[in-house]
């Protein structure tokens, strides 16, 4: 397969293109701009707002994980998210966003989200859970678009073991009743158990009009907030 991966020189991206590559996949990363001392082989410099069909016309699946957390930048979480489905709407190409836990639901009804518990998603971090939000709200819009949105489970471990273990649950995380982070359960993924998912996702091409949430099991370090 090909695979075009978006935030290649990021902690999840980075990992994502390593873990197709092993597995023989043919892997094009995009980066928006050169990072030191880091490889260049395969990578494109190129904002994702410059992509054009014809930069994404023999892929077989897109996995977008740009990473933006500083002021100004986050609405590519949205804006980036909607360029690139208006390419491929109507083609075969699986879309695959790499989404923010915040988004994730905490009832049953679904109208509460986990960025609504401050000591979750304290007030620094509402812009960026915003343009999560928004991007998901977008994506859901989209009939003619194979899209599949993943979400890391809250305690998403840039450090962590891969153990090749993993979960796919649905759109949903169960908090404490103390609403305190340091008390969950089932709350944890590594970096690289959900870089093996989403190539195994990507892969078997599942999930398609879905959000799916990826987890392990309970975090190791419980007082630790990654």
């Amino acid at each position: 397969m090909r695979i075009m991966v978006i935030g290649a020189y990021g902690h999840a991206g980075k990992l994502i293109m390593r873990e197709a590559v092993r597995r023989g996949h043919d892997v094009v990363g995009i980066a928006h701009r050169m990072h030191k001392h880091e490889s260049t082989n395969n990578i494109v410099i190129k904002d994702m707002m410059d992509l054009t069909k014809a930069d994404i016309s023999n892929v077989d699946a897109i996995v977008d994980a740009v990473g933006a957390w500083t002021a100004g930048t986050e609405a590519v979480h949205y804006n980036g998210l909607e360029h690139i489905t208006q390419m491929i709407a109507g083609t075969t190409i699986h879309y695959l966003k790499i989404g923010g836990a915040n988004t994730l639901f905490i009832d049953k009804k679904h109208r509460h989200t986990l960025q609504e518990l401050p000591l979750y998603y304290p007030d620094y971090m509402q812009d960026v859970c915003n343009a999560h939000a928004e991007g998901l709200k977008i994506l859901r819009t989209y009939d003619d678009v194979n899209w599949t949105y993943v979400t890391p489970t809250f305690n998403f471990d840039p450090n962590g073991q891969k153990t090749g273990n993993y979960q796919v649950e649905g759109e949903e995380i169960k908090v404490p009743s103390s609403h305190d982070p340091n008390d969950g359960k089932h709350d944890y993924i590594s970096y690289a158990d959900f870089s093996k998912a989403v190539i195994d996702i990507v892969e078997q091409h599942k999930f398609v009009h879905q959000r799916i949430t990826l987890v392990s099991g309970d975090n190791p370090h419980p007082t630790w907030r990654y």
